[in-house]
């Protein structure tokens, strides 16, 4: 799973950068093309407590992760650009970063 996380954090990173850098603005058809990977990530993410951290922080980051998936859903229905961007870029993105190896 790891390895498909780490593709789904850079191909989340390539769109960001074509939406900050060269302001190709049309990120929805973009990010629908993940939309699978999201999903599959998510309901990993939801099946147990990954970190084996307290359960109470665990149900919060479920509870985040959700919020930020209705977020997409969202302005995806809506074509809603930024909110689409933001919700990508800044919420889900920190999610993924936390199974992807930094060096």
């Amino acid at each position: 799973m790891k390895e498909k996380i780490a593709k789904l954090y850079s191909d989340l990173g390539e769109i960001g950068v074509l939406y900050q850098v060269y302001n190709i603005r049309n990120n929805v058809e973009q990010i629908a093309k993940v939309v699978p990977e999201i999903q599959e990530f998510v309901l990993w993410f939801l099946e147990g407590n990954q970190f084996g951290i307290e359960e109470m922080l665990y149900r919060d980051m479920c509870n985040n992760l959700l919020l930020i998936l209705g977020d997409i859903v969202e302005a995806m229905e809506q074509k809603d650009m930024v909110l689409l961007h933001d919700a990508a870029y800044y919420g889900l993105m920190e999610y993924l970063q936390l199974f992807v190896a930094t060096e």
